[in-house]
């Protein structure tokens, strides 16, 4: 009984493993390098243009905000021989205030940009993603590798520019 359970089990394993060896064998395979598809993309400096209007104002806020500083740093240097004591020690609290706070906002700005921009192209990579299902569908791939994930394929395996373009069809 044992043994009878064991041959079933084995040949049942052989089965299987036939099967899915033949199944791997006709799978149809295609390779999209995203990165390169990513950096071609019209949209993406549509998307640059767009956060650039978007933090325009507060840009230019900062660059106002610089030259203040650097023009508050100018007159402390000149005046510092004709200022008291305690006029010289104002205007350098008043200048090492002005200058946190410039970083405080510049570094905010700077987050506030990495996460805009991170938004945008997840935005861009989801819509990608769309899109790379879309031609497997349609043209019966089976599995979609990323090109920097692989080691070789053959040039007639590459989505890329397939991607590309109805990407920029949209």
């Amino acid at each position: 009984m044992i043994k009878s359970v064991l041959v079933a089990t084995a040949f049942m394993a052989m089965t299987l493993g036939a099967s899915a060896t033949a199944s791997a064998q006709d799978a149809k395979f295609a390779v999209v390098d995203v990165g390169a598809v990513f950096q071609q993309l019209p949209e993406r400096e549509q998307i640059s243009q767009s956060l650039q209007r978007e933090f325009a104002d507060r840009i230019e806020n900062m660059q106002e905000r610089e030259q203040e500083i650097g023009q508050l740093q100018e007159r402390i240097q000149r005046d510092e021989e004709i200022m008291s004591e305690e006029e010289y020690s104002q205007a350098m609290m008043d200048f090492q205030q002005r200058v946190q706070e410039a970083q405080q906002a510049g570094q905010q700005l700077n987050e506030e940009m990495r996460r805009r921009q991170g938004e945008e192209r997840d935005r861009v990579l989801r819509r990608m993603q769309e899109v790379i299902a879309e031609i497997a569908e349609e043209e019966g791939y089976d599995v979609v590798l990323e090109a920097n994930g692989i080691a070789y394929a053959r040039d007639g395996f590459d989505i890329s520019s397939r991607v590309l373009d109805a990407m920029g069809n949209d």
